[in-house]
């Protein structure tokens, strides 16, 4: 028998000329981009079929250990391929093309998919009992399975939603509504009911062989009048707080419609509403997990477009305490994304959903309603006369408006009462510059210089997707950094280290600094205005501001939108002071985190300053807890565990470790020099 030839293996002749578009050759751009939908879709299949060999194999009982963990997490990586299969065909396919060849296949589904139908039902008997009979180690392997197949099908639907928008699916059924619907209560993969007949079948844009039909949205689509749902909801801001507020608030209502000043631009780019946006940001590692929850696979999509991924501090040199904290204990990761990066990737997930409409270049100019009981807003064209006043009304007003937002002056023009306010202010000011640089010495990654009541200035550097690197420096109260390229770098050498200066006087400046002042914190009590209150929701900064020196606003962004997703998995949707009082718990740690680390600050003002001799007597052991956070890796881990918004800050006085290292040990100095792993 002859040797096969690579050709002859694979099969090739037969593999490449089973792609069969249904549009005429002559009209080439459109018949090769039908062709495109049908490769993606066929090597869909392809990878499917050796995830079900897999599944299979441990389904029948003929796995040890060993075995088990390695087919499992084939099929997982497996999976999540067929997940990029889908961005792949998102980036690819352009939407016009779709929709010019999407009739020629009929009422093909991928519901029809029988791969796809035998994947769930293997993954939901699989998990189903996993917790139980199985050991931890299987069960946490399978929930691993699961989150993937649960990946797979979000991207799916999402990629509906995006080709179809609100147009029918195929059948003349509605799209991605009808998808969701039709998998509702079947998440790890229950077989759907049978289509009615007639001109409801159908239901997907998918070849016979493309992929089944997607996850659902975490809760039923709302029914018309159904006293239990909100029939519409205003979301007054676009960035990312409201965004993923009205992602999560879309599952429970008819319909959601965010409001935004500015005109979104169809690639990533600083916006003049997001004062924020050309400074440095991170997702700490809770704010990731609560993005991966809400939108998963977005923090694969943010590092293929290049964000970092770093490790503290095993990634950066971190000076706390007057020394630099050793590298040997390093967290899990962190992302540092550029802004207008991560704000344009979460805005195209969100609005991908099929129950989302957002309104750019719209002022909103205030409240309709009466006090205690908000009923829509007051709407224009963003630079008109009041002449184009709107009213718009809804079930549900959420204030995503950041620290300038006027809710308060709003209430108070409607003849009501506004918010108690709480504000600690250092004075504390900082500037950012974009640079390209090498790399910092020492296999590092960047910097943190931690400022503290002793030494008051800080600096962040750490690197973003494109090759550049994002400098924050800053300082306390008249003494902010310049705005000019060569004073911001000479501003460094006030820094209790001279690394970040060194490093950045080889730096080249790509942009000029950009300074800000608005530092304070500040929370608006709007949970305190009383239980009779309805139809208002704030969130985000216009809900509790923190001084953005600590990095925390983003993760408390996606923090919150978890709150409120757990508040209102119930299936009714509770009243909004209810609402307004999870999403303030949610953020509780990084205010005392922040309010923690400002109160004793030179200069610091405010009426939640805190002081006497209880606080003086818990800075006294915080300071000693900082003292050991260098070299003490139980205390680093506890510390940091506050910090990542993971742990809340009152375990460092309730973990008897901790209390035992922070009052019964000596401090372990660390060298001076750059610290390395």
């Amino acid at each position: 028998m002859p040797h096969p030839t690579y050709a002859s293996y694979l099969r090739l002749d037969e593999l490449l000329s089973s792609q069969q578009p249904l549009t005429p050759p002559e009209q080439r751009d459109l018949s090769d981009s039908e062709r495109l939908f049908i490769v993606v879709h066929q090597a869909s299949e392809i990878l499917l079929s050796q995830v079900l060999v897999d599944l299979g194999h441990i389904d029948a009982g003929r796995c040890g250990r060993s075995c088990f963990t390695h087919r499992v997490d084939r099929a997982v990586r497996l999976v999540d391929a067929l997940t990029g299969q889908l961005t792949l065909l998102r980036r690819t396919l352009r939407r016009e093309d779709f929709l010019r060849f999407r009739d020629r296949f009929g009422t093909a589904s991928g519901l029809e998919s029988e791969q796809f139908k035998e994947l769930f039902l293997r993954v939901r008997r699989l998990t189903r009992h996993a917790g139980g009979g199985r050991p931890p180690e299987e069960a946490r392997h399978l929930g691993e399975l699961d989150d993937a197949v649960r990946r797979w099908r979000s991207t799916h639907l999402e990629l509906v939603g995006h080709m179809l928008g609100d147009l029918p699916g195929t059948g003349e059924t509605s799209g991605g509504r009808f998808l969701a619907a039709r998998l509702d209560g079947g998440l790890a993969g229950e077989r759907p009911a049978a289509p009615p007949p007639g001109p409801d079948r159908g239901d997907t844009p998918a070849p016979r062989s493309g992929p089944a039909a997607p996850v659902p949205s975490a809760s039923p689509a709302p029914s018309p009048g159904d006293p239990n749902r909100l029939r519409h909801v205003v979301v007054v801001g676009g960035s990312v707080a409201g965004l993923l507020t009205a992602h999560v608030l879309a599952d429970h209502a008819e319909r959601v419609t965010v409001l935004e000043r500015d005109h979104y631009e169809d690639a990533p780019g600083p916006r003049a509403g997001v004062p924020q946006s050309r400074h440095t940001h991170v997702l700490l590692t809770s704010g990731m997990n609560a993005l991966d929850e809400l939108l998963p696979g977005l923090l694969t999509e943010l590092t293929e477009a290049g964000a970092p991924r770093l490790a503290v501090p095993g990634d950066l040199g971190v000076w706390q305490a007057g020394q630099w904290i050793s590298r040997r204990n390093p967290s899990a990761p962190i992302m540092t994304p550029s802004r207008p990066l991560l704000e344009h990737r979460v805005r195209r997930r969100v609005l991908a959903g099929s129950r989302i409409d957002v309104r750019t270049g719209t002022e909103v100019t205030g409240l309709l309603g009466r006090p205690g009981h908000i009923t829509g807003v007051v709407v224009r064209d963003r630079g008109a006369g009041h002449h184009t006043r709107q009213d718009l009304t809804a079930d549900l007003v959420v204030d995503a408006t950041g620290r300038a937002g006027r809710t308060p002056q709003w209430l108070a023009e409607l003849g009501g009462r506004p918010p108690a306010e709480e504000v600690v202010d250092t004075g504390r000011a900082y500037a950012t510059c974009v640079f390209h640089a090498d790399d910092p010495a020492g296999d590092l990654r960047g910097f943190y210089i931690v400022p503290d009541a002793g030494q008051p200035f800080g600096a962040i550097v750490l690197p973003a997707e494109g090759d550049r690197w994002l400098v924050t420096l800053s300082g306390p109260r008249d003494q902010a950094p310049p705005t000019d390229p060569e004073g911001f770098a000479d501003f460094a050498d006030r820094l209790p280290h001279p690394a970040v200066h060194k490093w950045l006087s080889t730096a080249r400046p790509v942009t000029r600094p950009v300074g800000y002042r608005h530092t304070a914190n500040r929370r608006r009590r709007y949970d305190r205005l009383g239980r009779d209150g309805t139809g208002l929701l704030v969130v985000g900064d216009a809900l509790c501001a923190l001084n953005p020196v600590y990095g925390q606003g983003l993760s408390v962004a996606a923090l919150s939108a978890v709150a409120l997703r757990k508040e209102l998995a119930g299936g009714r949707v509770p009243p909004a002071h209810a609402l307004q009082r999870a999403v303030l718990r949610s953020s509780r740690p990084a205010w005392d985190v922040a309010t923690g680390a400002d109160s004793p600050m030179p200069g610091a003002t405010g009426n939640a300053v805190r002081s006497g001799p209880v606080a003086r007597l818990l800075d006294r052991y915080l300071a000693r807890v900082r003292d050991r956070v260098p070299g003490d890796p139980v205390v680093c881990t506890a510390n940091r565990d506050v910090l990542f918004l993971l742990t809340p800050p009152r375990t460092l006085l309730t973990s008897p470790r901790v209390l035992r290292r922070a009052l019964l040990t000596t401090a372990v100095p660390t060298p001076r020099d750059l610290p390395t792993p």
